[in-house]
């Protein structure tokens, strides 16, 4: 789940479920991370049970796993007629089609042809979160949990400055870092970083967030 790249279990959502059970609540499981998770087992909401198949609705896309951002090639999954049904006709009156050049573009991922490329880009975002994770609690008054899926950070920034606007706003002006305040997700505080880029420029990035840090003054 962002911001944090947590991962549900099994076991997790099958409490869920359990919760759930008797109920006329949805699930919507947004899943495009499916592909880029790191520890643990990835397992789809709607593989649950039959119950959970019968609530979910299942989102997803190629924007993260198959390096399509902006081209907007997403779906949606859903066994509730009804709900596809009023979807189809809300998207028809929105936007036509995906355009031709985005099809022919999504098609290797879709046959399984970028696998490869994927497990690479895996690969490497596993390296470049390693060393943030270690380089960013290695910085007195920051501290960051690990992610098991995604690529960002969640860092905590409340001993430095609670104001999750304020910090980021002034890290950005100050030393030329542009993050994500943790406010925008509910929780003051903290901010967000993201590792999708080359290693060299994350480890300028953390180095001047370090610097920043240190002659910080509320």
């Amino acid at each position: 789940n962002n911001p944090c790249g947590s991962l549900y279990s099994r076991a997790e959502l099958e409490a869920i479920g359990e919760v759930l059970k008797g109920s006329d609540i949805l699930v919507i499981s947004d899943e495009i991370y499916e592909k880029l998770t790191y520890d643990g087992e990835f397992v789809a909401s709607a593989s649950i049970s039959d119950d959970m198949f019968n609530r979910t609705i299942t989102i997803n896309g190629l924007s993260k796993c198959g390096a399509m951002p902006g081209w907007r090639f997403g779906y949606m999954a859903s066994n509730i007629d009804e709900l596809n049904k009023a979807v189809r006709k809300l998207q028809s009156q929105s936007t036509s089609n995906i355009s031709s050049i985005v099809q022919a573009g999504a098609i290797p991922a879709l046959l399984g042809k970028a696998d490869n490329d994927i497990a690479y880009m895996k690969s490497k975002f596993i390296e470049r979160r390693d060393y943030a994770v270690k380089a960013i609690n290695s910085i007195d008054n920051l501290s960051v949990i690990c992610p098991e899926g995604a690529f960002y950070l969640f860092i905590n920034c409340k001993s430095v400055e609670p104001d999750s606007m304020k910090f980021c706003q002034e890290l950005l002006e100050k030393a030329l870092v542009a993050t994500v305040p943790g406010v925008g997700f509910g929780m003051d505080g903290y901010f967000r970083v993201s590792f999708a880029c080359d290693i060299e420029s994350l480890k300028r990035g953390i180095d001047r967030i370090s610097e920043f840090v240190k002659n910080y003054k509320r």
